[in-house]
């Protein structure tokens, strides 16, 4: 296979970079039906990603199909379902998913680096940090990390789970300017277009909470995602003022026309306004335990007046977590709006909900924190409302809102542009 040699044309000053992060999903390396690697998506994959590090850019790519390729590579059938089974099949097949991967970028000329990631990794702020620094000497150093989760050594109940949800983490952790989610489906639709003829592509979201589409679409036999971990993903990732884009794996030089400010080749989600920083950036990254569910006076003052979370709001504890893990802030029909740390674990959220804090010394026999999250330990992963006098403030007109949205976009293209010229 003929590998094109780097453009030189390409490249800029260091100081002119964006920060960009790349999922490639197991249907984007694996050829599922004749069981072996996907060379040519992985090449192209490989050679956009050397195109975009010789323009400047400090570029990470978070790989799926450590399980898939050790399936194959030990003649299974299926993806196994026990635990120690997938884990023995992701050791096997991690090996040779960086081998292809090094491969690749040591012909393009582009060192490359192993990072293995677990929960602890994301959900210990000391070891948070940790990461953060060596994903910044690796940048120093000019190599592009693949990243994926370490799946010999994480416990069932302590995984990250799927990719998608993976590199939003890391596009948090690296405060990168954009994430984009390579896959088999060329954008987002409003249903499944495999089932749907009617279903229409998406191309820019402003708002992931108003979206209507169907995300019943699951992940292949040998991934584990699926549209609705890439809204996850999207939440994450705009939350922290990271631009988010789906496209088609089969097609990676989409990202540099999406960067351009091309929207018909993929989906573009938009950032929010106000990004989270610091401890509420790294809550992004910590891995979720569980959920509450508040009523809408909660929800309004938490969203509206970033109010803390307090048990007098709770209508439903889901889950099990322990204090000051992760939960997610959800409304009454389970909506997910933000992320907290939780003072309490469910058992003693359980038994304080709906009760206000003068309450909780006789329903716990101890007096804790009046709040169940502080105000500071919550990130909002929708856009807050405004609070208006009038009905007519609340209904912007639509022209309106296709000049914002047109303004931003443009904004985003010219910045891009003004670094790859």
């Amino acid at each position: 296979m003929e590998l094109r040699r780097p453009v030189s044309e390409l490249k800029l000053p260091v100081h002119s970079s964006l920060t960009i992060v790349i999922k490639v999903g197991t249907s984007s390396v694996l050829r599922a039906e004749v069981g072996s690697f996907n060379l040519t998506n992985l090449a192209s994959i490989c050679e956009t990603v050397r195109d975009l590090h010789h323009a400047g850019h400090r570029v990470v790519v978070v790989s799926s199909g450590s399980q898939g390729v050790g399936c194959k590579r030990l003649g299974l059938p299926a993806k196994p379902t026990a635990l120690a089974q997938k884990q023995a099949c992701a050791a096997v097949g991690q090996v040779h998913l960086m081998r292809f991967y090094d491969d690749f970028f040591s012909a393009l000329g582009v060192p490359c680096a192993q990072v293995l990631l677990t929960q602890d990794n994301l959900g210990i702020r000391s070891q948070y940090l940790n990461a953060r620094n060596t994903f910044e000497e690796l940048f120093n150093y000019g190599t592009v990390p693949v990243v994926n989760e370490n799946d010999t050594v994480a416990v069932e109940q302590l995984r990250i789970g799927d990719n998608d949800t993976l590199s939003a983490q890391v596009a948090t952790l690296v405060q990168a300017d954009w994430l984009f989610l390579l896959t088999d489906v060329a954008a987002l639709y409003t249903a499944n277009p495999s089932t749907d003829p009617s279903a229409t592509p998406i191309h820019e979201v402003a708002d992931i909470a108003a979206l209507q589409v169907d995300t019943s679409t699951s992940g292949t036999q040998w991934g584990t995602g699926g549209m609705s971990t890439k809204l996850t993903a999207g939440r994450i990732a705009t939350a922290a003022g990271c631009h988010m884009g789906i496209c088609l794996a089969s097609e990676p030089q989409r990202i540099r026309e999406m960067l351009r400010g091309e929207r018909s080749c993929g989906t573009v989600f938009l950032p929010l306004p106000h990004a989270a920083r610091g401890r509420r950036r790294w809550i992004l990254s910590v891995p979720v335990n569980g959920a509450v569910w508040m009523d809408s006076g909660a929800i309004t003052a938490i969203a509206q007046r970033r109010k803390s979370l307090f048990a007098a709001g709770i209508v439903k504890v889901v889950g099990a977590f322990s204090v000051h893990d992760a939960i997610s802030v959800c409304d009454a029909g389970g909506h997910e709006i933000g992320r907290a740390l939780a003072n309490y674990s469910h058992v003693d959220v359980a038994k304080v909900k709906g009760l206000s804090s003068r309450e909780f010394e006789e329903a716990l026999g101890y007096l804790g924190s009046p709040e169940i999250a502080h105000r500071d330990n919550i990130c909002l992963l929708t856009r807050p409302v405004s609070r208006v006098s009038s009905s007519a403030e609340m209904a912007p007109t639509a022209a309106n809102l296709a000049a914002a949205l047109a303004e931003r976009r443009d904004s985003a293209a010219a910045v891009f542009e003004r670094r790859d010229s």
